[in-house]
């Protein structure tokens, strides 16, 4: 790829959207409407993000918890009493199709590289196309999401499904407390299955594989911590059956005034088209294990303390190479967002000059996501003096200690 361009810098600094693809393509194993042609569209028809799965069962169970997943979810949005769907993140999932059709209004939120793909092929796709919209976001910036939905003057019913595994403990004490800011200004629900992921996809192997059930849930976890380059896919707020943090996570919802409603999965989930691949002792199995898994529908706690939502600079940089050092001063958020022009501009800096070290002015800098450290990573590696940061707050040198720099 080419440093200049600024999409291909998207994909290095934001690789979690790989999991997304796997995703779809798993959907249209599943024989989920509209799927097919959204992969077509994204040139996936030789399925190239399942290759790396070891074997058709892999992929086969994958496949049970993605249309489980996606068949529930879309019942619980259409039964939870709003109109407005804020999906974060998006993916290249047919939702909007499917939601719009029954007179929803759909809000698809991602990683602008995801954006940029999806939105023309959902409105080529979509019978009620002015029933949607897309925005790309950061889901750890408060400031895009607000941007994204301050047109919108209803309750909303903010869905996040297969996102929060992919945060740090910073990161996602900043989402929640984001969509607790969103709920106060528009009122509404969050709804996810997030929280207890792993308990499903365990159950899930186990119930249609058995003893061969660890095997092929070891390579689902391989795939997805290679495609999302993050270390483990675990924060507090995802459940452990084995530790039994249950009561962790619903203390990280009560510490931003949130709580949650657990539901039972068998309860609200039909019927899926997967089923045709499984024998009928499997999917007695399946059903049966599903009771034991819940999906969160989370509103505001009525006997929260009111926040003030705290504003964030703009972001902005100025960087000079001179006698071999890259001085960068940097203000407001280093994310998804803008992380990526930080990573040109490097890669530029590289081909003018020799850059022997790094030293980063953070008197204005606010916040560093996993895209930022990964940016920040690259330069560290990559100049023999290594990377310096001066004038920096308690939260950033926080974050920058739990990820290796001093």
């Amino acid at each position: 790829m080419q440093s200049g361009n600024l999409q291909g810098a998207q994909e290095r600094v934001n690789p979690v959207f790989l999991t997304a693809k796997t995703a779809i393509c798993l959907m249209a194993r599943a024989s989920i409407a509209d799927t097919a042609e959204i992969v077509r569209c994204l040139g996936l028809e030789d399925n190239q993000p399942l290759q790396s799965m070891a074997d058709s069962d892999t992929i086969l169970g994958n496949a049970l918890v993605v249309e489980a997943k996606y068949r529930t979810m879309c019942r619980l949005i259409e039964n939870c009493g709003y109109r407005t769907c804020v999906d974060l993140p998006c993916g290249y999932t047919p939702k909007a199709l499917h939601l719009t059709q029954k007179g929803f209004r759909f809000v698809g939120l991602d990683l602008p590289i995801v954006v940029q793909e999806m939105e023309p092929i959902i409105r080529s796709l979509a019978a009620n196309p002015e029933r949607v919209s897309f925005c790309g976001v950061d889901a750890t910036n408060y400031e895009s999401l607000a941007a994204a939905l301050q047109n919108i003057d209803e309750p909303l019913c903010i869905t996040t499904e297969g996102m929060i595994m992919y945060f740090t403990e910073n990161e996602v004490e900043t989402v929640i407390a984001n969509v607790r800011n969103l709920l106060e200004v528009h009122g509404g629900c969050w709804i996810t299955p997030d929280p207890e992921f792993k308990l499903q996809f365990i159950l899930t192997f186990r119930s249609v594989f058995g003893e061969n059930s660890l095997a092929k849930l070891a390579t689902t976890g391989n795939v997805a911590t290679k495609q999302s380059n993050v270390a483990n896919l675990s924060n507090s707020f995802i459940v452990d059956a084995r530790t039994g943090s249950l009561k962790a996570a619903q203390n990280l919802l009560a510490k931003h005034g949130l709580k949650a409603e657990r539901i039972n999965l068998a309860e609200h989930m039909p019927e899926l088209s997967v089923y045709r691949q499984l024998t009928s002792k499997q999917i007695l199995q399946f059903k049966e294990a599903m009771r034991n898994c819940h999906y969160w529908i989370i509103t505001l706690d009525e006997m929260r303390k009111p926040q003030t939502i705290q504003r964030q600079n703009p972001f902005e940089m100025n960087h000079k190479l001179a006698n071999g050092i890259l001085r960068i001063k940097l203000r407001g958020r280093v994310d998804s967002i803008s992380a990526p022009k930080i990573l040109l501009a490097w890669e530029a800096e590289k081909i003018a000059g020799v850059i022997d070290g790094v030293e980063i002015d953070c008197a204005e800098l606010d916040y560093i996501s996993s895209a930022g450290i990964r940016v920040l990573s690259d330069m560290q590696k990559n100049c023999g003096r290594g990377v310096a940061f001066f004038n920096v707050n308690s939260s950033v040198a926080e974050i920058l200690s739990q990820n290796g720099f001093k």
